[in-house]
């Protein structure tokens, strides 16, 4: 697949999967991008913006299966939520390009508006 090396943020160690103790399969996915540095309080996350290998790829897999064993919806949640798969990703590691964190948009209420309870 390849990327152009001017995108690359940062190539970091990929989390140890037994950090993931939900039994929710997209907890294991929240709990990656959090390990990989993902504050989720003030950030977005952009999966597509995530690389790894396919090993790792496939130990999320996996791992997520453990936790619901539909293969279709885990299937579906990983193409749609990522990481990809790229083969320039040296073992053992994440390459996370630019943006695959972005700050939560702050929307301000208007002062004449009364606050929802």
């Amino acid at each position: 697949m390849g990327m152009k090396r001017k995108d690359l943020l940062a190539v970091v160690d990929a989390p140890d999967f037994g950090l993931f103790e939900s039994e929710l399969p997209g907890d294991v996915l929240v709990g990656f991008y959090k390990t990989l540095g993902w504050d989720a309080a003030n950030y977005t996350v952009d999966p597509c913006k995530v690389r790894t290998t396919q090993a790792i790829f496939d130990g999320l897999y996996e791992l997520m299966l453990t936790k619901c064993p539909d293969y279709l919806t885990i299937g579906m949640a990983m193409v749609n939520k990522g990481p990809g798969v790229d083969e320039d990703v040296p073992a053992g590691k994440v390459f996370l390009l630019e943006g695959w964190v972005n700050p939560l948009e702050v929307t301000e209420q208007p002062p004449d508006t009364p606050a929802l309870a």
